[in-house]
């Protein structure tokens, strides 16, 4: 690929950006290089990528390991460079209704740490938040790691959020509601850049890089729990919306339901599509004192009753399954969050829903597959979107 020597003015400041992001791109995905290699590669002049390279390595993004293997024409060997992973940190961090989890990543995204709390209960988000950061900050000293540089959090929610402006809109599960989540967090980690993303967006791009969706372009993730939403990719990107909202599934109204909503409305899909659903289904069946998790069991040791409760949430799911894929013609579904655990007694119905009431021409060749990575996924995804964010260089195409 061939790059320009840098011009004046603006664009002076703009192609000095990019030679140095193309540069640190080919340290970090074809190391150890030298710098010879580097000049070849980029067709960059052999000053200015010593001059990029002498930047990067003060800033400890490079290091220099040693000595390559002599030249074909002789003289001194090269010095080979390499990424130094360590150098930039990414914090991941899902707050659940009932369970926080903190994950630490490299500038490759490889774990290094990972906290887990119970969501401290307070009506109070700055605290809750607070205490994030400070097990964040905890759990990067315990790493090793303490002089490290944060390049971008990754804030996962389980509602309604505005990427844009950093807020969640409404988490009735938490008791959110207009929480600056962005400026919060970023004031309690020293003005670290702060993203802030649903969980089913987030499981979404964890399952298409690491789980079900192997890396499939377009893709609808039903993301089902203690709520409904839904995380849509388009050519490997997340489908935000012109307020950030795009996804939230679970709060479109159900003909005939009654159900009253935690998001103060009536007859949301969510409420007989999640697994407070299956507890309310089980209540009206006769199974009281009856949890999802117990409803699971029983309709996997035979219980007819509770087979019948799974297998109606199951249906709703389809229902849901095929307004996404009408509305998105994704090549993929995949079914995430704590009620995909639960199997074929929940994929069966749900798939034969979504047959009957998908058009035929969006349907064709769509697959509906369950998590991967089960419980991870809202976390992985905190790290890959922070991942993501911090990657500046031009030549990656912005992947959130």
């Amino acid at each position: 690929m061939r790059t320009e020597e840098p011009r004046r003015g603006a664009d002076h400041n703009v192609m000095r950006e990019v030679n140095r992001s193309l540069v640190l791109a080919l340290v970090k995905e074809g190391g150890p290089v030298s710098r010879a290699s580097i000049a070849r590669s980029t067709t960059l002049a052999k000053p200015t990528v010593s001059a990029i390279v002498d930047e990067l390595i003060a800033e400890g993004l490079v290091r220099e390991i040693g000595p390559g293997s002599t030249a074909v024409s002789g003289g001194r060997p090269p010095i080979l460079l390499e990424f130094n992973a360590r150098s930039l940190l990414v914090v991941g961090v899902h707050i659940g209704a009932r369970r926080t989890t903190i994950a630490i990543g490299d500038a490759t995204g490889e774990e290094v740490a990972r906290r887990e709390l119970e969501t401290p209960k307070t009506q109070d988000p700055a605290l809750v938040l607070s205490q994030v950061a400070a097990e964040a900050k905890d759990a990067i000293a315990g790493a090793g790691l303490p002089g490290a540089k944060i390049a971008a959090v990754g804030a996962v929610l389980p509602g309604l959020t505005d990427f844009h402006a950093g807020v969640c809109l409404l988490a009735p599960n938490l008791g959110w509601r207009d929480v600056p989540v962005r400026d919060l967090l970023a004031a309690a980690l020293d003005d670290a850049p702060v993203y802030v993303h649903n969980a089913g967006q987030a499981a979404a791009v964890a399952e298409n890089l690491e789980g079900a969706g192997e890396r499939v372009g377009d893709l609808a993730l039903l993301y089902t729990g203690t709520g409904l939403s839904a995380g849509v990719l388009s050519d490997g990107r997340v489908f935000h919306g012109v307020g950030g909202t795009a996804g939230e599934i679970g709060h479109n109204a159900v003909p005939g339901n009654t159900e009253p909503c935690n998001c103060g409305k009536v007859g949301c899909l969510e409420t007989v599509a999640s697994g407070p659903a299956i507890v309310r289904a089980a209540r009206r069946a006769g199974l009281d004192g009856f949890d999802a998790r117990d409803v699971t069991a029983a309709a996997r040791a035979g219980d007819e009753v509770a087979r019948r409760v799974i297998a109606e949430v199951g249906e709703h799911l389809g229902l849901a399954a095929s307004w996404l894929i009408n509305a998105y013609n994704p090549a993929l579904v995949v079914v995430g969050g704590g009620l995909a655990a639960i199997g074929d007694l929940l994929l069966d119905p749900l798939r034969a829903a979504a047959a009957k009431h998908a058009l035929a021409p969006a349907l064709r060749g769509v697959e509906i597959r369950a998590s991967k990575l089960g419980p991870d996924a809202e976390v992985r995804g905190a790290v890959l979107l922070a991942l993501q964010h911090s990657e500046t260089y031009y030549r990656v195409v912005f992947r959130a």
